[in-house]
């Protein structure tokens, strides 16, 4: 049961040994980073198959750290975290956060729409290559945000607002996999199903959906074994794909993880 009326509870599956959670909202899937990275006492190298990069800014700070060695840190944290994901970010910007705890290293972001490959960092073995930067910052108002520091990153947009994110990095598929393929770091898998048929679409969508799986599944089967798989549903606070799609999209995601990793 949720412990916030209303609102989704997760569906956790087993396929073939990999936790596979269907949640939603997406920013529900900070307290599964931050289990993983504490588990493997390392950072994450985030996959995100979605129409939205979700890289926004401006987040209420955490706890502050007060000189703990990071992983002691994290273990304090994780008893807040469920409660910070679902009510002091949204699902514009919840990935900021993990940047800044360093709970994600680097993040790829695939467009199915789009057929196109963004890079946010880059994995390189057992580290990570310039992962965007963030800072804290006091309010007039009273409290600390996070935002990302514009004198370490390219960012897109005003850097005081919150609709700002970095600016990525275009890359190729194959770019990806030579990077995966090296990759020691876990790699963690969103799917956010309004990437395979959102709101905008028109058309058939079991064909659109269909379609939209090829570029999918070159990602995914680079991806030997993930840490685990999070399917957002996109129903909730807003509806990012219709009611009447979801179940398409989110049985045909499961197929293809089966399919791949079953």
């Amino acid at each position: 049961m949720s412990l916030y009326p209303g609102r989704f509870s997760p569906v956790e599956l087993d396929i073939n040994g990999i936790r596979t959670i269907i949640i939603d909202p997406h920013n529900d899937i900070i307290p599964y980073w931050f289990m993983e990275s504490l588990r493997r006492k390392c950072s994450l190298i985030a996959l995100r198959i979605d129409a939205h990069h979700d890289m926004f800014q401006c987040c209420p700070a955490l706890p502050a750290r007060e000189g703990r060695e990071r992983h002691h840190y994290l273990q304090q944290l994780l008893p807040y975290v469920q409660h910070y994901s679902r009510t002091m970010v949204n699902e514009g910007n919840f990935t900021c956060p993990a940047f800044h705890c360093g709970v994600i290293g680097a993040l790829y972001h695939y467009h199915p729409g789009r057929e196109q490959l963004d890079a946010y960092g880059r994995a390189d073995g057992s580290e990570t290559e310039s992962p965007p930067k963030t800072r804290e910052k006091s309010s007039p108002a009273g409290g600390r945000w996070i935002f990302w520091d514009g004198r370490e990153t390219r960012l897109a947009g005003d850097e005081a607002s919150p609709k700002t994110a970095p600016q990525p990095r275009r890359i190729s598929r194959h770019d990806f996999q030579r990077d995966i393929e090296d990759c020691i770091l876990p790699v963690a898998v969103g799917i956010d199903l309004d990437g395979l048929y959102g709101n905008g679409d028109r058309g058939p969508p079991e064909r659109l959906v269909r379609n939209r799986m090829t570029g999918v599944r070159s990602l995914l089967e680079s991806v030997s074994r993930p840490a685990f798989i999070c399917l957002a549903r996109s129903q909730s606070p807003r509806t990012y794909i219709p009611s009447w799609a979801v179940d398409l999209a989110q049985k045909a995601a499961l197929n293809l993880i089966r399919e791949i990793y079953g």
